[in-house]
This record gives structure tokens, sequence and C-alpha cells, in this order.
């Protein structure tokens, strides 16, 4: 049987986390760590999903009904009821899959992905899947997809897995790589900036996390009280300092920027007290700034870090009980793979 394999990047919100979704613009960045999908044609129309240990068998019949199930809670803004199909795992990429199908048809496929993105961390970890899964999918189908093809497929799975309320941010991060700006309105725009950031990634572990969880918390904060939209605002102006600072590599700048940005992702709720032990830990061992990145309540923080500090920063995150990495930005986004799927 023919098989594709494609990997795509993992994603970094430098800033605009969650203002994003408020009409604000985000800056973001593929991370170095990616995810493989393998993808066989099958002889039936069935498809099958592999991640690890977990596996199902989903008839064609199957996914197009739960695309109609989806479909009616979107339509009707059910926004608590979509949170709770999230907890299926392999939900959002069967709803992606869903759409690619029912747009070009194609054979009955076996999937299974590969990653070292870590898994609801706010890496883009279900992006890097979607985007890797959306190429081979279309590819197989004889389908040549332009990149705002697999962006918008893709981004359907974001919806679903970030509880009724997502941008085309993560998924357009993983398709086209690169540095990108991003805002709801326009789209992404890939800015040619030759800067790489030395940036050191802090993990944390809070198990009963979720960014669907997250986005309700927020959307509840400013639901409460809409005056505090001015949070996401002032969040939309520290994006355009901080793009400035980054086409000048003004990494001292930066790191004061991250630290502004910080401050408001707190405010608005997104944190976590082992985001909040992990910035300080950071800080005291030299970094320039540091911020959550992504939805927060645990999932990861980012500190900029200048290469001689990076080992004593990594090492006073990983005292507080994370885990910390270094990573490179500006990595290539989705594509076809030469090499042999190996094992």
């Amino acid at each position: 049987m023919p098989t594709v394999i494609t990997s795509s990047p993992a994603k970094i919100i430098l800033c605009g986390d969650h203002g994003v979704n408020r009409a604000q613009p985000a800056l973001s960045t593929a991370a170095s760590l990616r995810t493989t999908c393998r993808v066989n044609t099958r002889a039936d129309e069935d498809f099958t999903l592999r991640s690890g240990e977990r596996f199902e068998v989903c008839s064609r019949r199957r996914l197009f009904e739960f695309k109609q199930e989806v479909d009616a809670l979107r339509q009707g803004k059910q926004l608590d009821e979509i949170r709770e199909v999230a907890r299926d795992f392999f939900a959002p990429p069967r709803y992606v899959l869903s759409f690619i199908v029912d747009q070009v048809g194609g054979p009955g496929l076996d999937i299974e992905w590969r990653s070292n993105i870590p898994v609801s961390s706010g890496l883009g970890s279900g992006a890097a899947a979607s985007t890797s899964m959306a190429l081979a999918a279309f590819t197989l189908a004889g389908h040549k997809p332009p990149a705002d093809e697999i962006i918008w497929a893709s981004w359907q799975g974001d919806i679903i897995a970030h509880g009724g309320i997502a941008s085309a941010l993560d998924s357009s991060t993983s398709v086209y790589g690169g540095t990108l700006r991003y805002t709801v309105a326009d789209g992404a725009e890939p800015l040619d900036i030759d800067v790489t950031l030395p940036l050191v990634v802090g993990q944390s572990f809070v198990a009963d996390r979720s960014t669907a969880k997250l986005n309700t918390i927020v959307r509840r904060f400013l639901e409460a009280e809409p005056a505090r939209m001015h949070l996401f605002r002032d969040m939309g102006w520290l994006v355009e300092q901080i793009q400035t600072a980054m086409i000048a590599n003004d990494l001292p700048t930066l790191g004061h920027l991250f630290n502004l940005h910080e401050l408001i992702q707190e405010k608005i709720g997104s944190s976590a007290p082992e985001n909040v032990q992990q910035i300080e830990a950071a800080i005291r061992a030299g970094a320039l700034g540091a911020k959550i990145s992504g939805a927060g309540g645990g999932g990861i923080i980012i500190t900029l870090a200048e290469p001689e500090k990076q080992a004593a920063v990594i090492s006073a995150i990983a005292a507080t009980g994370g885990r910390a990495f270094a990573v490179e930005t500006g990595a290539p986004g989705v594509r076809i793979e030469q090499a042999g799927w190996q094992g």
C-alpha cells in the first residue's frame, strides 16, 4: 500500500497569548521539536489512528457522524460541551480528518504519529499532529493542497482541542515554520527576521491542565467584567514593541518586555503557581526575561537566556520540579520527509 511520511514543528507563542482570540496580534515561532506522521492507504474505507499505546478504528460512516455532532455543538455555541469532547484524545485529529475526507474523498487510511513534542504543554503538539496528518491525507487522495488549505483543515482540530475558541495561529506556525505575525482578521504573515532567539523552555507537570480549561477561565474572567478588555489591548501594544526589539536583536529590551507581558498573563488568570515558580527561578539564574507561552495554567514558560547562562537557567528550572531544555527557533514548517520510518 502507498505510504507518505510527513513532519511538522512545535510552535512557541512569543507574545499575544489569549489576546490573539480577542482581535489582538501575536508573534510565534516554529521550534526544533517535531511530530512525524506515517500514513498508509488501506484496502477498505476505514481509518485507524495510533499514537503510542492509544489506538482506535473509525469507520467512514462514524467519521461523518462525529463531524455532524461537533458541527451542531459549534453552531449552537455550546462551548462547555465542546470542552467535554476535547477530553477524547483522538477527537481533534478525527475532526480534521472528517473535513479532509468530506472535501477530497480518498482511500481508507492507517495513521500513526511519533513525536518529541510534549503533549498538552503549550508547544502546539495538536497542531503539529493535525498539520502533518493533513498533508499526508491530502497527498494520498491525489490532492496537492496550498498552505492555507492545510492551515484551515488543521485549525478545525484546534477549535475542538481548545474548547471551541481558537485562532489558526498554531496551525499556521506548524505549516509555514519560521517566525510569524498573526491576527484573526488578516491571518499569518511570515516575517523576514533573521534572528534565532536563545530560548530555554520550562515545562511544568500540572496534571489537571488543558487549553480548553484555560480558555474557559479567561473567557469567564472577561465576561465577569468587560472593561478588562483593556488588558488584551495592552498585550497587543506589547506585541508591537516585542516585534521591534526582535528586528533590532535587542535582547535586554526583549527580556524586559517578556516580563511585562507575563504580568498581564498573571492578571488575566492564565498563570499557575508552577509557572511563577519557574519564572522566578529562571530570573534568579540570569535569564533576561521570562513568560508563560500558550494557554498557561502549567504548560510551558519561555525564558530568554544568553548562551552562557542557559545551563544555569535549565538547572534552576529543573530544581523547581519541572523540565527544561534549550530550543532552536525559526524551524522549517510541515514537509514530506524523504527518510523512512524507523522501527
